[in-house]
């Protein structure tokens, strides 16, 4: 790849220039947000790709939703190669790729090390303990695996949302005994695997369904989004503190565009120079066209 001169940073402004890692309980509407999110953006649906990862198929009852469906690295690599290429043949029109789950895609990598130990090596090669002689470092060359080939994409130009499941850990900080760590909803991920989307993404989103329970009966329920952590979710954003909000509600119409419109003002809001709102949509529309 060839040098690039150095240049000054500017905030982005389109939604193809942000990495969306959205985590969330199961049912909550991860792949309708994203489906919804392209209609809502673009009003057409192949300006998106929902990429299926094993055995991940959750997305058959959605129409209006452009997929793929992948099962080992190959496919993986074929689909890079058909979304790069395709990109500059103007072979497609796809703006922003979602990956459906991250959960599927760890096993995925992990086999591919082991594959490429074996060739290297010579040797079998049957777990990712093994792989690159042990002592964790089969891990982490899986996440050396997968950051690059998310940076690939990135930098191809394409916007990448990944979604993955939570649940709850006990967080033990450092200086903590055993018996002093808290309850965080956070990635179901190891944190080696957690840190390639939770620290190289702009925007770690988590999803929730708030309870009212009384009387050990559920009184009712409403969906939330965190952009920013607190004691007990695990999120946060890139963003400028105090361009979003702690969460949003995500029930009832027209959340998606308010979706939308919040990861926009984070971005217009973060430049270091004000900058109205009209004068971004302009600097959107003058990227897009040069992204183009």
């Amino acid at each position: 790849m060839a040098f690039k001169k150095p240049s000054v940073k500017k905030t982005n402004t389109t939604l193809n220039s942000l990495r969306i890692y959205l985590r969330s309980v199961k049912k909550w509407g991860k792949s309708t947000l994203f489906r919804d999110m392209i209609l809502e953006e673009y009003g057409d649906p192949e300006k998106g790709l929902l990429v299926g990862i094993g055995n991940e198929m959750g997305y058959g009852l959605l129409d209006e939703l452009n997929t793929a469906h992948v099962d080992n690295w190959k496919d993986l690599e074929e689909l890079k190669k058909y979304l790069i290429e395709g990109k500059i043949n103007k072979e497609h029109e796809i703006e922003i790729v979602a990956f459906d789950v991250i959960d599927e895609l760890i096993p995925i990598a992990e086999k591919e090390i082991c594959r490429r130990y074996e060739v290297k090596s010579r040797k079998p090669c049957d777990s990712i303990n093994k792989a690159e002689g042990g002592y964790g470092k089969g891990q982490d060359a899986c996440v050396e695996l997968m950051k690059s080939y998310f940076s690939d994409l990135y930098k191809a130009g394409f916007g990448i949302m990944a979604i993955a499941h939570v649940k709850q850990k006990n967080i033990i900080e450092k200086g903590m005994e055993e018996t002093e760590g808290y309850q965080m909803l956070t990635s179901n991920l190891s944190n080696k695997y957690e840190a390639v989307f939770g620290d190289i993404f702009d925007c770690v989103l988590t999803g929730v369904i708030d309870k009212d329970i009384s009387n050990g009966r559920i009184q009712s329920s409403s969906r939330k989004l965190y952009f920013r952590g607190t004691c007990e979710i695990d999120a946060g954003c890139r963003f400028k503190e105090g361009t979003v909000p702690e969460y949003m509600d995500f029930e009832g119409e027209d959340k998606t565009r308010e979706f939308i419109d919040i990861l926009k003002e984070g971005m217009r809001k973060s430049k270091k120079k004000t900058m109205t709102r009209e004068k971004f949509d302009e600097e959107a529309k003058k990227e897009f066209m040069a992204e183009e």
